[in-house]
């Protein structure tokens, strides 16, 4: 009777440490979740970049005047025609001076920003939709634009640009998206062929509607590839580079569904394999990831939110500074989200921040403040543009 008592205490003990130990780690692990998110920037503190809503497309994070602070450019029309703005930041978090980029109003998706001319000034390459020319502004270093040169055929329906040098020529080409009829139209890269001029002949490839187009160097071969996801119901590909600059159907990598709708692919190394992965906003499908495989293919997508509310703009950014590819995704009437991630790739802490006004089209993300905290402007249609500060929570 007493032997089994004694057995009956020991379990007891051990059942009681086992228990204890259980509770520390359970603690341990809610302390160390409540700090991460802790930790999280929020996004509550915001500044109106305009007055009045209209169909605003894409915003730019750039030092236009020279004078070591971000400024911002707002591309504006879509459709209808209206005169893009440039914002010249204080440093501060405030515009000091807004000014129009040009005199003739377009219908713009995309400025595009890089020193097209070589003169070490940031210049703006504008991608716009037919009939409307599609247009260079050279930068004097003190954010006075003037019209440069013209590339492409004002008749494309352009949708928006990427940057790249196609070529290693060390000149900055452009890649047009074109969301044309199905079967009739194609995407092109233009050539820039020294001083801020464009060859008069682009190069077609990928013949299908696409909105946006990803240059990266998918396949580590040390040319450019071009990821080029479909718009209208068709199979999306990763275009390979190559010496011969010609991105032919031969030498493709097929990725997502065969069916996509998909308006913005971003490409990173989302689950730090050394791999380049993809990340997709498909308004019928939601938000998916494909991840890079050994074999130069990509997975089967894993869903990271559904189209329940309809994703509209992406961006792929270190948000909270851990070195962790984090997933941003602006949304038609709803706010936008951050998906914070672990660094594997599947899972996210999210953050939602922002109202459900208008359709969010397009993100830049910088330090617009200079508080060391990266903040994040939004472009939107039928709502005001808004400048979102990233603060850290007391």
């Amino acid at each position: 009777m007493k032997f089994s008592l004694l057995i009956i205490c020991l379990v007891g003990s051990v059942t009681q440490t086992i228990l204890a130990q259980k509770n520390v780690s359970t603690s341990s692990q809610n302390q160390e979740k409540e700090k991460y998110t802790r930790d999280l920037p929020d996004f509550i503190h915001t500044v109106q970049l305009e007055e009045r809503a209209d169909t605003t497309a894409n915003v730019s994070f750039g030092d236009f005047d020279g004078d070591g602070h971000l400024d911002i450019l707002l591309v504006k029309g879509r459709h209808w025609p209206i005169l893009d703005r440039v914002l010249l930041g204080d440093g501060k978090g405030s515009i000091r001076k807004t000014y129009t980029l040009g005199k003739v109003a377009d219908r713009s998706y995309t400025g595009g920003l890089a020193d097209f001319n070589g003169d070490g000034f940031l210049d703006i390459a504008v991608s716009n939709d037919n009939p409307d020319r599609k247009l260079i502004y050279l930068n004097d270093g003190k954010g006075n634009f003037k019209t440069g040169s013209e590339f492409g055929l004002p008749e494309w329906p352009t949708r928006n640009l990427s940057i790249a040098d196609i070529n290693k020529d060390g000149l900055p080409d452009i890649i047009l998206a074109n969301r044309g009829d199905l079967g009739k139209t194609s995407n092109y890269i233009c050539l820039n062929s020294g001083k801020g001029q464009f060859t008069a002949n682009c190069l077609p490839f990928a013949p299908y509607p696409a909105t946006t187009i990803a240059p990266a160097d998918v396949n580590q071969d040390g040319f450019i590839d071009l990821v080029v996801p479909h718009r209208d119901g068709g199979q999306s590909y990763v275009y390979l580079g190559s010496s011969a600059i010609n991105y032919s159907d031969t030498r493709r990598i097929p990725f997502g569904p065969a069916d996509a709708t998909i308006r913005v692919a971003a490409v990173a190394d989302v689950n730090a394999d050394n791999l380049p992965d993809i990340v997709t906003i498909d308004e019928n499908k939601g938000v998916s990831l494909y991840f890079g495989q050994k074999d130069q293919t990509f997975s089967i997508g894993i869903r990271i939110a559904d189209a329940t509310i309809v994703p509209y703009a992406l961006a792929l950014v270190d948000l909270n500074n851990d070195k962790k590819v984090d997933i941003l995704v602006g949304h038609i009437e709803a706010p936008s989200t951050v998906f914070f991630n672990d660094g594997t790739g599947r899972n996210f802490n999210l953050l939602s921040f922002g109202d459900s006004k208008g359709t969010v089209y397009g993100f830049a993300v910088g330090d617009f403040n200079e508080d060391g905290k990266l903040d994040i402007a939004a472009a939107r249609s039928d709502a005001t543009n808004v400048l979102y500060f990233g603060n850290r929570k007391p």
